[in-house]
C-alpha cells in the first residue's frame, strides 16, 4: 500500500500508534509472514475492519428490510424493493470486496451457492 498524496502531490503526515511491547511483536510478525511492512499490514488490517463493519451493518439493515417486507411478496415470493435492496447490496459488496482481494469475493460467492443450495434442499 503505497503512502496517499494529497492533491499537491506532498505525503501525508504519518498516524503514530503506541502498542504495548507484546502486541508490536506480534504485528511485526504477523507482518513479516505476509512480506509486508508493519505500517502496511496494519493498514490492511484496519481496510478489513471497516469492511467487517460496514458489511455488519448491511446485513443488520437487511434482515429489518425482510422483516417488514415479509408480508408482501411477489410473484418470486419477495418484494420488487427487497430483490433491489439484496441486488444493490451484491454490487456494492463485490465492488468493496474485489477491490481489495479478488479472490476472497470468488469465495464468498461459492460459500453463498452452496448455502443457497442447502436452503433449497439441493
Amino acid at each position: 500500500m503505497p503512502i496517499a498524496k494529497n492533491p499537491a502531490g506532498k505525503k501525508r503526515p504519518p498516524i503514530s500508534l503506541r502498542l504495548p511491547e507484546e502486541e508490536e511483536a506480534f504485528y511485526r510478525r504477523k507482518a513479516g509472514q505476509h512480506g509486508v511492512s508493519v505500517s502496511v499490514f496494519l493498514g490492511k488490517l484496519l481496510v478489513a475492519g471497516v469492511i467487517a463493519e460496514n458489511v455488519q451493518d448491511i446485513e443488520a439493515r437487511l434482515r429489518a428490510l425482510i422483516a417488514s417486507m415479509g408480508a408482501q411478496p411477489s410473484r418470486d415470493g419477495m418484494s420488487d424493493d427487497m430483490l433491489l435492496s439484496l441486488l444493490t447490496c451484491e454490487a456494492l459488496l463485490s465492488v468493496i470486496v474485489e477491490s481489495t482481494d479478488v479472490q476472497l469475493l470468488y469465495r464468498a460467492q461459492e460459500a453463498a451457492r452452496d448455502k443457497l443450495q442447502k436452503l433449497r434442499g439441493a
